[in-house]
């Protein structure tokens, strides 16, 4: 249509002023008529958390903090960092709550927990979705808390959900190393997890995960701050810092557990036994092969003069595993023993002892992967799996192999199963 001609005698009217821009919106939980899952044997000690109505009021000016999305500084470096940046970021200063109430890590970890963790610096978290799946089969998700001062990274503190994976060897060896050493102990009560100083971890219950039985590898939940023995020369610092990382794997696991809409939450822990000493293999009762009666400490694992080693064994052996090591320093050198009882927790492992080339026999059956050696025995509770890995093999002795006949038999006979007859190596058929 053709367009009117104006009226030069007409007074245009004032056009209306623009409207102040739109507050963001609220944030609501989709809808579900999906039943949510239980935890077996576990009340739920939470009501589920409310959507969030309206966004919360503008601090004042003392108040004010920053909270980053999507710059670049919150990325995190790394080979997932456009993942992570995908799934939102978010910094503060240490010891400043952000403005905004936003739980970090699936909204798990409250900023209070964080700064029992994390303390200077900015600091800066991202995380992917829970719904990541992870490379090689099993459902794998990531979140990361970083300190940085001056541009420069600090301290970091990975937060993992994953389900450990089945038939590989190096992934069995390394998480069996860093949250199973002698360092962890049990969380207590009824949660199936343990904590150290550096390390803390809970399995998820086999009904929020669709596990199946002794033959599904479980679902954790974990955390992992610094080295293996960032606290070793400092035991106050250790026991605080082990505190805290207990209450915020539970708090973290809670969050998980609301987050994919299962009903239950897991207790705050405990008290925690004490932390492991590092013991000279002169003293009294150290002739023994991991304190196990009727067995010999083997001269391969004493050392002498410049070479002389230490050992070192979990303080409470009522949890999910256990395990003693032998070495000068145990992350480079160590041979380590782990007894691991719960049923859930070995099966992730029992596919190595039936998939190897080399082959132990008798009353259970084993295998050998490189520098580790497993081998799976039936009690009274279920599957029980023993562990000997070797942290640098020389090429002369294979601890590992030469080892695990004389530690399966003592530590079934201790832990309750009877004797169990190991044979072997030999090739497998």
């Amino acid at each position: 249509m053709p367009q009117e001609e104006p009226d030069p005698t007409r007074t245009p009217e004032p056009e209306p002023a623009p409207e102040p821009d739109a507050g963001p919106e609220p944030h609501t939980e989709p809808e579900s008529d999906a039943e949510p899952k239980s935890v077996p044997g576990r009340e739920e000690h939470e009501p589920q958390r409310e959507a969030v109505s309206a966004p919360p009021p503008a601090p004042r000016g003392g108040r004010l903090r920053r909270l980053l999305r999507g710059r670049p500084g919150a990325a995190v470096v790394g080979a997932v960092v456009g993942a992570l940046l995908a799934g939102g970021t978010a910094a503060w200063r240490a010891g400043e709550l952000p403005f905004m109430s936003r739980d970090m890590c699936w909204g798990s970890l409250s900023a209070e927990t964080v700064d029992r963790l994390v303390t200077n610096g900015d600091i800066r978290s991202a995380e992917l979705s829970l719904r990541t799946t992870g490379d090689i089969g099993g459902s794998s998700t990531e979140c990361r808390v970083q300190r940085w001062e001056d541009d420069e990274l600090k301290w970091e503190i990975s937060a993992q959900v994953r389900r450990l994976e089945q038939f590989n060897g190096r992934g069995a060896r390394e998480w069996t190393r860093q949250f199973l050493s002698p360092a962890m102990v049990p969380l207590g009560g009824d949660t199936p997890g343990m904590v150290s100083p550096s390390r803390a971890w809970v399995a998820l219950p086999e009904s929020c995960t669709g596990g199946g039985g002794h033959d599904d590898p479980p679902t954790v939940v974990s955390l992992s701050s610094g080295s293996l023995d960032s606290f070793e020369q400092d035991p106050d610092k250790a026991r605080e810092y082990r505190t805290a990382m207990a209450d915020a794997v539970i708090e973290l696991t809670n969050g998980v557990l609301a987050e994919k809409g299962c009903q239950g939450r897991f207790p705050q822990p405990g008290e925690l036994a004490r932390l492991p000493e590092r013991r000279p293999l002169d003293e009294h009762g150290a002739e023994e092969l991991c304190g196990l009666k009727g067995t010999r400490l083997p001269a391969l694992l004493k050392g002498s003069g410049d070479d002389a080693k230490a050992m070192r064994v979990t303080t409470d052996v009522s949890g999910p595993a256990h395990s003693c090591e032998y070495g000068r320093n145990f992350d480079l050198d160590a041979t380590r023993f782990t007894t691991i009882e719960n049923p859930n927790l070995a099966g992730f492992v029992i596919p190595l002892a039936y998939s190897s080339p080399v082959r132990f026999r008798g009353d259970g059956f084993g295998g050998v992967f490189g520098d580790m050696s497993v081998y799976i025995a039936t009690c009274q509770t279920g599957p029980v799996a023993f562990l000997v890995q070797q942290e640098r093999v020389d090429g002369k002795r294979e601890p590992m192999v030469e080892l695990l006949p004389a530690y399966v038999s003592a530590e079934a006979e201790r832990i309750g199963c009877g004797k169990v007859k190991v044979t072997g190596p030999e090739p497998a058929m």
